[in-house]
């Protein structure tokens, strides 16, 4: 049973409640409970100011900095997304983006006094729907004001941004200054290969034994960090988080000298010139270099929580979640470990009670506790859904999980996890058939590979780091929506899901999609397109890095899936040894969901991989560049196609096949369609871009930009895909059959076939249902002379049956009119009522 309670345009506001504002501060463990604005969508997390060792200020109206949660040891990174993301930031940023101010500010109200022994300052009111408040101003030891949101989002009342001007260094250059996180170096005007960043920092003093970590949200491609000189340790990764735990080499309240190392992509390479770290889009000369996205200091208890990860069952409706304490003192320690779960959009539900359970973790060890599985009991309308099909205003249902541990009854450490009740699975439905299915129902695919790195190509302050400094993926401002529009945008044109492509998303961009219910394909940097990388020199890179974005980004609903690689079997040394060593390594952290590869013309190199839940999807089959719909049809897996057309993608003819060819393909029972890639026809899908200003890849512009399509949903070619990937769509075979092709102007219809005049013709229909609740579609149909709105010569309503995730097919016999020169049949579908589906440019000439 689907999302039956969803509203139109309904934002699910706080139903009257409003929590006490004020904080808890009881050890390192602060709870902001900031008063819950029936009118505020903007959620926080992240500090909006700087703390001291008093209270958390809370206020309403602030805006939103996406941060990760607390690093682990030994460089593990943490579960990013956790916070709110709607909405504009505060203050700087933390892993989740660089921040942008919000739309028309509402004041947060100024944050209280300084509190003392842990009690807190109380902020202001809160900002209205959709105005993005400033953030109270810091007062005393407060933080800024957060966003009056019920459950508020913890924070890390010691930990720092050391972001801003450091010393850099590239090689065979002489020391400047440099932005950290600044976009990393490319961004900022520097073409090196490796380079040194340098700076002083205070370490926090928390009053008690404690844990410091250093944390940059993203460095590319290998670091090496250093504190007064002594090594602490290397990462090699791309586009997930380096922490290093700095702990034994630091004083609380002194200053040190740290400095950061990085590699970029062309001082890791073979001496053949193969890349041995997943360097992304390989052909973009704009692939973010160093540190970027974010620059931290962490400070923790000495026994603290690094991670989490909650495991839901809608199966077995069950709740269970994964802790991992990380001791960094000198002793053993037990800790009590307990939980509570709480509701994102300020509902009053009645959770379960979570248990508690003792641990003892060695001392410089890193112990993992299982809590549950407990009894979820909430029911189908406590689920993540989708916004399928597309509802303004949709805000999809998620909770919190806050863990704490406790020594001798003090809580010391708490840390919140932001979470989707859902579950998804690839399963044999029949003998048959494989498919994937969302809270057991069938789920299909159709949506599109977001390319950031032709994004990267705009000359924004610099080219490169797209997704962290390019408005359009950044919170709204009031130059523009930002990447919430984006999303909004995918959705109305029927996209369910988007496979973030090559380039990995940033945590901001995921706690979007968490929050809108837009479906993710959350692919690693590993790609083989171009047979540039060397999977057996880099294997351990490549493996690793697989297994940091897993644990950075697990915890997010959207993410249904992981792509563990993008046309890896173009490498010369690819070999299903090394898909299967990345396949085993995401498994293992993460059991939950499907894990896919994407292949290069062919779906069957990896068929040695028989894991259930494991997946190939060819690309261009049936050539570059051309209308397509073949797909690899199988019984032991899902299939489809997950690219096609380009390189014809970025002319009005490849945008018109996204449609007929996706249509095509949907009516041969394809799980998932993914035509390449939208942003060459319609660049500004992220809002703000013009056409002018981006170089696709294959070269040259995009179709469309913000400077030639400033209404893209009276675009005919637009509208055409719009209806192709609709959940529910009636399509009269015969008729996108002979018109499949278009023309060199995207033009639908281009054969328009002719009837006699009062004569009757009998089409077949086909009648799609890819919602996730009612199988009962009303098909109605209208023959109309001359125009699609002229007389109604003559009409009628057929009632059927169509199983979710399925299509079937209906006759019709129609009765052309006795007069006039051509006629219209428009076509309807309605579940429940709504009409969810329209199509009015079906013509016929009569003779």
């Amino acid at each position: 049973m689907g999302p039956v309670t969803r509203e139109p345009g309904k934002v699910y506001p706080c139903l009257g409640r409003r929590f006490a504002t004020g904080a808890l501060l009881v050890g390192f463990a602060a709870l902001a409970q900031g008063g819950c604005s029936s009118n505020s969508v903007s959620r926080a997390k992240g500090t909006g100011g700087v703390s001291g060792s008093g209270g958390v200020a809370s206020g309403s109206g602030g805006g939103t900095s996406a941060g990760t949660g607390g690093g682990a040891s030994g460089g593990t990174s943490q579960t990013g997304g956790n916070s709110s993301a709607l909405g504009g930031t505060g203050g700087a940023s933390t892993s989740g983006g660089t921040s942008g101010s919000g739309g028309a500010p509402a004041t947060g109200g100024a944050a209280g006094t300084q509190a003392s022994g842990g009690g807190s300052a109380s902020g202001g009111a809160g900002g209205t729907s959709g105005a993005m408040g400033t953030g109270g101003a810091a007062g005393g030891s407060g933080q800024g004001g957060a966003s009056g949101v019920c459950n508020q989002a913890l924070q890390d009342p010691f930990s720092r941004s050391i972001a801003g001007s450091w010393s850099f260094t590239p090689a065979g250059g002489g020391a400047t200054t440099i932005q950290v996180p600044g976009g990393g170096w490319l961004k900022q005007g520097v073409t090196a290969s490796s380079a040194t960043y340098q700076t002083q920092i205070t370490v926090p003093d928390s009053g008690a034994a404690q844990t410091t970590l250093i944390e940059f949200g993203a460095i590319n491609f290998q670091a090496t960090l250093s504190v007064d000189g002594s090594v602490v340790g290397t990462n090699t990764t791309a586009f997930t988080p380096s922490v290093f735990d700095v702990t034994k080499v630091v004083k609380r309240g002194q200053q040190h000298s740290i400095s950061v190392a990085v590699k970029g992509r062309d001082a890791l390479k073979t001496s053949a010139g193969k890349d041995t770290v997943p360097v992304a889009a390989g052909w973009s000369g704009n692939t973010a270099q160093g540190i970027f996205r974010s620059a931290m200091v962490r400070v923790y208890p000495d026994v603290y929580i690094s991670d989490a990860f909650v495991r839901t069952s809608v199966t077995d409706d069950t709740v269970a979640y994964d802790v991992s304490i990380t001791n960094t003192g000198s002793a053993s320690q037990q800790v009590t470990l307990s939980g509570s779960l709480a509701s994102w959009n300020c509902e009053a539900l009645t959770y379960p009670a979570l248990p508690s359970s003792t641990v003892t973790v060695a001392a410089g060890a890193t112990q993992t506790a299982t809590v549950g599985p407990v009894k979820w009991g909430l029911g189908t309308t406590s689920y993540w859904w989708p916004n399928v099909p597309y509802q303004p205003g949709y805000r999809a249902k998620l909770h919190y999980l806050t863990a704490s541990i406790a020594v001798g009854g003090k809580v010391t450490h708490s840390k919140q996890i932001r979470f989707g009740f859902r579950q998804v699975e690839q399963k044999r439905a029949d003998a048959s058939h494989v498919y994937y299915y969302l809270n057991g129902t069938r789920v299909n695919f159709r949506g599109d590979n977001l390319q950031g790195a032709n994004y990267d190509s705009i000359n924004n302050g610099g080219r490169g780091d797209a997704y962290d400094t390019l408005p359009g993926f950044m919170p709204p401002s009031a130059q523009n929506p930002g990447w919430p529009q984006a999303v909004a945008n995918y959705q109305r044109l029927n996209y369910n899901v988007n496979r973030i492509h090559q380039v990995p998303a940033a945590p901001y961009m995921l706690d979007v999609t968490d929050e809108l219910g837009l479906m993710i394909i959350d692919e690693t940097a590993i790609r083989g397109s171009d047979n540039a990388a060397d999977f057996v020199a880099g294997h351990d890179n490549m493996v690793n890095h697989a297994s940091a974005l897993v644990l950075r980004d697990r915890n997010h609903p959207s993410v249904i899936r992981w792509s563990q690689s993008n046309e890896a079997n173009n490498v010369s040394n690819d070999s299903v040894q090394f898909e299967r060593d990345l396949y085993t390594a995401m498994n293992a952290l993460d059991p939950t969901r499907p894990i896919s590869a994407d292949c290069s013309g062919a779906s069957t190199p990896y068929d040695a991989i028989t894991n259930a839940n494991f997946s190939t999807f060819a690309h261009y089959q049936g050539g570059f560049g051309v209308y397509t719909e073949q797909v690899a049809s199988r019984t032991d897996r899902p299939f489809g196609q997950g690219e096609f057309i380009w390189s014809a993608d970025n002319t009005r003819q490849g945008l018109a096949w996204f449609g007929t060819a996706t249509m095509a393909m949907r009516r041969q029972n394809a799980s998932e369609i993914r035509p390449y890639t939208l942003l060459s026809s319609w660049a500004s899908i992220i809002p703000g871009v013009t056409r002018t200003s981006m170089t696709i890849e294959q070269g040259g512009n995009p179709v469309f930009g913000t400077d030639n399509l400033p209404d893209p949903w009276s675009n005919p070619i637009l509208m055409r895909v719009q209806r192709a990937f609709s959940p529910v769509l009636v399509a009269d075979q015969a008729y996108w059959e002979m018109n499949k092709s278009s023309n060199s102007n995207g033009d639908w219809p281009t054969t328009i076939p002719a009837l006699s005049k009062g004569a009757v013709s009998n089409r077949t229909l086909l009648i799609f249902n890819d919602t996730f609740a009612g199988t009962a579609v009303t098909v109605v149909w209208e023959v109309h002379t001359d125009t699609a709105t002229g007389t109604i010569a003559s009409m009628g309503m057929l009632n059927v049956e169509v199983p979710l995730g399925s299509m079937v097919t209906q006759p019709l016999s129609i009765t052309a009119p006795a007069t006039g020169s051509e006629c219209y049949l428009v076509l309807r579908a309605q579940k429940d009522g709504v009409t969810l589906f329209e199509e009015t440019e079906e013509s016929f000439t009569l003779n």
